[in-house]
């Protein structure tokens, strides 16, 4: 008998060990497909071999409730048939409204479809506490942009003749995604005489050979805030990286300078991260200029205009629809 039970728990280690092994070894891409995917799609990526190997081996009440709770579906195929999918298999990615289909094809007919939601904290595999703590090291590790984002397709002439490119709003009346350029020489405007769309200009990545600084209070978990300062070039490469959207809106005039709110969308992972700018008026001669801002990050889309509603008591410029 006692050789018996040893022998028992010997197997039952064993298929512990196996189980553990197969789990960390899940790969349905390769390292070609990853370099050129995209930081989102490689965020998908880690999300589906992640999500495999963790609900490898749950039993059957267990894994339908977990796939229920994280609205995890499967169009086609099992999560069981995800055992047979490889990185030489053709799949497809795709974003629809605010979730994604990931597809594989096997003997080219489709094998295994799977739908979840665009959420960050079930992408990243994080929740929003942990995502917060470590949203600076996100800030601080994206890498170098390349150039100035490109111009809104869309384009009219201001009253004092300067270009105005705006393509989209947000939410807010005069929120938008909306810079200024000079009609003379197409350069983008940045002098003291246009201080408004300045600071559009800036806080939206369109002016070069700046070394403003940003001091953040950002908002964490549990009612409290942490401090630190990063370079705009640090915020604005992680906006870049995370194909985030940037808005901007005047919402105050003081007479120490603007304040500014600033809105980074994501509709590919489901939030938005919410700052509040206070730029001096000296911001366009003084090129070091620090420049406070709160900000709120992870925002669930649909949430952010109610916190702004609350927490911005003396706005002028931006109104809701």
């Amino acid at each position: 008998m006692a050789k018996m039970r040893v022998r028992h728990m010997f197997l039952c280690l064993l298929m512990a060990y196996a189980t553990s092994f197969s789990a960390q070894n899940v790969k349905f891409f390769s390292s070609e497909q990853r370099q050129a995917a995209g930081k989102l799609q490689t965020i998908v990526m880690d999300f589906l071999e992640r999500y495999a190997a963790q609900h490898q081996g749950l039993d059957a009440i267990t894994l339908k409730t977990r796939l229920a709770d994280d609205k995890v579906f499967f169009r086609r195929g099992s999560i069981a048939d995800l055992s047979q999918v490889n990185d030489t298999m053709p799949f497809s990615i795709n974003l629809n409204d605010r979730y994604y289909e990931v597809g594989w094809m096997k003997d080219q007919r489709p094998f295994v479809t799977i739908a979840f939601p665009a959420q960050y904290d079930l992408l990243l595999g994080m929740k929003q506490d942990e995502a917060q703590q470590r949203f600076r090291e996100f800030l601080t590790d994206s890498l170098q942009r390349k150039g100035k984002p490109e111009l809104p397709h869309s384009y009219a002439l201001t009253k004092d003749s300067v270009l105005k490119y705006q393509s989209e709003r947000f939410e807010l009346e005069d929120m938008t995604n909306a810079v200024y350029y000079h009609l003379d020489d197409s350069l983008p405007v940045y002098d003291k005489a246009h201080l408004e769309y300045a600071a559009a200009n800036l806080l939206l990545g369109h002016i070069a050979d700046t070394h403003h600084r940003l001091y953040i209070e950002q908002s964490v978990y549990g009612m409290k805030s942490i401090n630190y300062f990063i370079t705009l070039e640090e915020w604005l490469n992680y906006c870049a990286a995370w194909n985030l959207k940037l808005f901007f809106g005047i919402e105050e005039h003081r007479q120490d300078g603007i304040i500014a709110i600033v809105i980074a969308q994501s509709r590919e992972l489901g939030f938005n991260h919410l700052m509040s700018v206070v730029i001096p008026d000296k911001f366009t001669a003084d090129r070091n200029c620090i420049l406070k801002a709160r900000l709120t990050p992870y925002i669930p889309i649909h949430n952010v205009k109610e916190l702004f509603s609350k927490e911005s008591k003396n706005r002028k410029k931006i109104q809701w629809k």
